[in-house]
C-alpha cells in the first residue's frame, strides 16, 4: 500500500472553522482575478478578507487567473503567512519540449512567489496539461519542481487539469502529492468517482473544484438559465432534477451542492470560488445548514447521485 502524502494530514489544519464546524473547504480566487473598476477591485479584496476573518484558511490561485495572484498576495501581506495555506498553478504551452517546458515553469514559479510576495508556495500544481509528455521526461518539468522543493521554495507538488487519465497517471507517481479535479464531482456529474478512489488508494491528496457545476447549482431554477455554454446546457436537465429534489426537501440547493462534496472521504479539501463578499457569505451560510443522513440517502436512492 502507497504510504500516503503528507498533505492528506497535513491540510487539516487550514479546514475552515464555521463556529464548532470544521469543514474541509478552501477558497478558489480565480474570480478574483478578473478585471474591474475600483470599486470592484476594492470588493474583491473584502472577499479576501471576509474569507480569512469567517475562518477559512486555505486560499487557491493560479497564473492563469488574471490579477489573481496580486490580489492574493496584497491580502497576504495582512495577516500572519504562517496561518493559511497557499496554493497556485503554472500552465505549460503544449508547444515547449521537456527542456523548454521546465524552464518556463522555473520561471513561472518565480513569477508566482513574487506576485504573491512569498518565500515558499505550500502547493505548486501543473495546471491544464493534457498529458504527462513536458513533466516526466529528463529535464522536465518535474525535476525542476523536484529542485525547488530542494530549495524550499515549495512544499508539495500537485496535478490539476480536467483529463481523468493524466490525473491517474500523476496519482501514481510518487513524486505527486496531490491531483485537483473541477466539475466533474457535484451533484449532477459524479464521472470522477473511480479518479478519486484510486487516488485515495494510491495516497494523494484530492481538491475538489467547481462544485456549483458553473453557476448550475447556486439555487436559482435552472430553467430560467440562458447560458448556451455546452456543457452548461448538457447539464440543465439534470441539474432540474436536482433543483426540484431540493425543493421538495426543504434545503436550500447551495447547501446540499456545497457540503456534498464534503461527504467525501476521499476529498481532502473543495474549493468554492466567489466572485464578491455577498456569493461568499452565501456560501458560508449554506454550508451552516443542518442537512439529514436520510436526504443524503434519498438523493443516492432517488435520483442515482453518487454515494461514496
Amino acid at each position: 500500500m502507497p504510504q500516503p502524502s503528507p498533505y492528506c494530514e497535513e491540510v487539516r489544519r487550514f479546514y475552515t472553522r464555521l463556529g464548532d464546524k470544521t469543514l474541509p473547504l478552501g477558497l478558489g480566487c480565480a474570480y478574483l482575478g478578473q478585471a474591474g473598476d475600483a470599486d470592484t477591485q476594492r470588493r474583491y479584496q473584502e472577499t479576501l478578507e471576509q474569507a480569512y476573518a469567517s475562518g477559512m484558511r486555505y486560499y487557491d490561485t493560479a497564473e492563469m487567473y488574471g490579477g489573481s495572484e496580486f490580489r492574493v498576495g496584497r491580502f497576504l501581506r495582512t495577516i500572519d503567512r504562517d496561518t493559511v495555506f497557499v496554493a497556485t498553478k503554472s500552465t505549460i504551452p503544449e508547444e515547449l519540449t521537456p527542456d523548454e517546458a521546465a524552464l518556463h515553469v522555473r520561471q513561472s514559479l518565480h513569477n508566482s512567489l513574487e506576485r504573491l510576495g512569498v518565500e515558499t508556495i505550500d502547493l505548486f500544481q501543473v495546471h491544464a496539461v493534457d498529458s504527462l509528455n513536458q513533466v516526466l521526461p529528463a529535464g522536465g518539468v518535474l525535476e525542476t519542481l523536484r529542485e525547488a522543493k530542494a530549495k524550499g521554495l515549495i512544499r508539495y507538488i500537485g496535478m490539476a487539469t480536467r483529463w481523468h487519465d493524466v490525473s491517474a497517471e500523476s496519482a501514481r507517481h510518487p513524486e505527486f502529492d496531490t491531483i485537483l479535479t473541477f466539475l466533474d464531482y457535484t451533484l449532477i456529474d459524479q464521472t470522477a468517482a473511480p479518479l478519486i478512489r484510486f487516488a485515495q488508494e494510491q495516497g494523494r491528496g484530492v481538491i475538489n473544484a467547481t462544485p456549483l457545476a458553473n453557476g448550475l447549482l447556486i439555487g436559482k431554477d435552472p430553467r430560467t438559465d440562458t447560458e448556451k455554454h455546452p456543457e452548461v446546457r448538457r447539464h440543465r436537465y439534470r441539474a432540474t432534477q436536482i433543483y426540484d429534489f431540493s425543493v421538495r426537501e426543504g434545503i436550500p440547493l447551495l447547501a446540499l451542492a456545497l457540503q456534498y462534496p464534503m461527504q467525501h472521504p476521499g476529498i481532502h479539501i473543495t474549493l468554492t470560488g466567489p466572485a464578491n463578499p455577498e456569493q461568499l457569505q452565501a456560501n458560508l451560510a449554506a454550508c451552516r445548514v443542518e442537512i439529514p443522513a436520510d436526504v443524503w440517502n434519498r438523493l443516492h436512492t432517488e435520483l442515482g447521485v453518487h454515494q461514496p
